[in-house]
């Protein structure tokens, strides 16, 4: 799967930092993002995807959501942002490095500009990794 293009337009991201592929926004709280991973992504290191990559996909997930509702509103689309924490992340089982994964994201509370985001990232319908990551948008 290749990148879809509109992704630029959403995300502050770049080659070869992109860990996701595709973006819909679900509803005003969540999104779905679809990640094709091959053996030369960056992240992907002796046939497998590492677990960190799993949490920067959800990261980028809510970041795209954030973006997709900028432009929807004529806004400027991606904003500068950062992770901040890590809460609970628990990984289920590895990810082969040609793997599909689809993530999921629920932001669930925000105060001013941070925001509490529920994420779990799917490979062949199965849960391997979930948690929360609270997140800064400027």
């Amino acid at each position: 799967m290749a990148i879809d293009l509109s992704i630029y337009k959403i995300l502050p991201h770049r080659e070869p930092m992109i860990m996701i592929d595709q973006f819909t926004r679900d509803s005003d709280t969540m999104g779905t993002a679809v990640k094709q991973f091959s053996g030369d992504d960056y992240g992907c290191e002796n046939g497998m995807v590492l677990q960190g990559i799993l949490i920067e996909c959800v990261a980028q997930t809510i970041a795209a959501h954030h973006g997709q509702t900028n432009l929807d509103k004529a806004d400027s689309g991606p904003a500068m942002g950062m992770l901040v924490t890590i809460d609970h992340f628990e990984f289920f089982r590895p990810v082969p490095q040609d793997a599909e994964v689809t993530i999921k994201v629920e932001k669930t509370d925000e105060i001013g500009s941070f925001h509490l985001v529920k994420g779990a990232v799917f490979h062949e319908n199965e849960l391997v990794a979930s948690g929360q990551i609270k997140i800064f948008n400027a």
